[in-house]
């Protein structure tokens, strides 16, 4: 997998923004700055996904896009006693559109909020109408993720979680 290092992607151009070296994002790595790793599975390819990080203010977040350059599937971890929690599960399904990017519109995200203490609140959005369920008593344990090394991002971007 290839990476390239931005400050951050933007969705509407598809392109990085602020490009960094891999020097500069791994000195933000260190210093818990906001840094953004873009993955493509080979050089020439679109990129499949983007790890943001931000240690500093204790978040860090995956995103699988999809052949469109749109956001597919977004985890979203919160950095907690010096691990990384999976708080946010969110999918997006944008059905028949072929719109690029930040242009579409999602016809359906489905989301679900967990807590450390084992309530699941999930919540799907179907063309602007919302209907929300939770549950009590889930085992969270496979939500916790050790912060990675600069560059080993394999544990925070398994698609499937169990």
């Amino acid at each position: 997998m290839n990476w390239t290092y931005c400050e951050q992607w933007n969705n509407l151009t598809e392109t990085p923004m602020n490009p960094l070296t891999p020097e500069q994002a791994q000195a933000r790595h260190a210093s818990g700055e906001l840094y953004t790793a873009v993955a493509s599975p080979t050089e020439k390819s679109a990129p499949t996904l983007r790890v943001e990080i931000r240690l500093e203010t204790g978040y860090a977040s995956v995103i699988f896009m999809d052949e469109h350059g749109r956001d597919s599937l977004d985890y979203t971890f919160t950095l907690i006693n010096g691990s990384l929690f999976l708080e946010t599960a969110t999918s997006y399904d944008y059905g028949d559109s072929q719109e690029r990017g930040g242009y579409a519109d999602a016809e359906r995200m489905e989301s679900y909020e967990f807590t450390t203490e084992g309530i699941i609140q999930r919540t799907v959005e179907v063309d602007g109408e919302e209907s929300r369920e939770s549950r009590q008593g889930v085992d969270v344990a496979s939500n916790w993720e050790p912060v990675p090394d600069f560059g080993a991002y394999d544990a925070l971007i398994r698609r499937d979680r169990a």
